[in-house]
């Protein structure tokens, strides 16, 4: 896993990239991390304290919006139609937790929409496998075409637009590849065992 400072070496060094400030190099790194957050449905890095919210349909698993779970500090549930902040009861037994974002319950976790809040350490430390790769790919492409630009012809002096509504659509740098999505697919929470 190469670390964010390692990644922006990188770019920095890429064919069209000289001359790119510290500065413009994180930030054509963050929306490219944002747009591979944003396909992949969860904060994947960097690792972070943070409160999940979750509703349940009163099994004994819980699928919490991560891949990488590191810690659960702790776990609450309320009952079903109650939204007042003090209806919140600890579980302080009777539950684990598994890498993969699962909460599980000797018994029945509650049923109902927000009925399950933990408090979790979650994600990569540093961008995993080769979504470095897939940043570098990104944050260059962002960096040489013009938002919603996906395709120039200098001599001809031609420009074609994306259209928006694309369903691969992945924001504001245009569309990720099939290469970059395969390599994402791994990481993406929709992909879930």
């Amino acid at each position: 896993m190469a670390s964010l400072a390692e990644l922006r070496e990188r770019l920095k060094r890429r064919p069209g990239m000289g001359g790119l400030t510290d500065q413009e190099a994180d930030d054509l790194l963050a929306e490219a991390g944002e747009m591979v957050m944003d396909y992949c449905g969860w904060a994947v890095w960097p690792r972070a304290a943070t409160t999940m919210t979750v509703d349940s349909r009163g099994g004994d698993v819980v699928p919490l919006p991560t891949l990488m779970l590191h810690e659960v500090t702790s776990v609450e549930t309320r009952p079903i139609h109650d939204q007042d902040t003090d209806a919140w009861e600890s579980v302080t037994s009777g539950w684990d937790w598994s890498e993969g974002g699962w909460l599980l319950r000797c018994g029945c976790w509650p049923d109902g929409p927000r009925s399950v809040r933990a408090t979790v350490t979650s994600g990569y430390e540093d961008p995993p496998g080769a979504i470095g790769s897939v940043l570098l790919a990104i944050a260059s492409q962002v960096r040489s075409t013009p938002v919603g630009v996906s395709s120039e012809q200098a001599g001809g002096e031609s420009v074609s637009y994306a259209t928006g509504g694309a369903s691969t659509d992945s924001g504001a740098g245009g569309m990720l590849t099939d290469a970059q999505r395969a390599v994402l697919d791994r990481y993406r929470l929709d992909n879930r065992p």
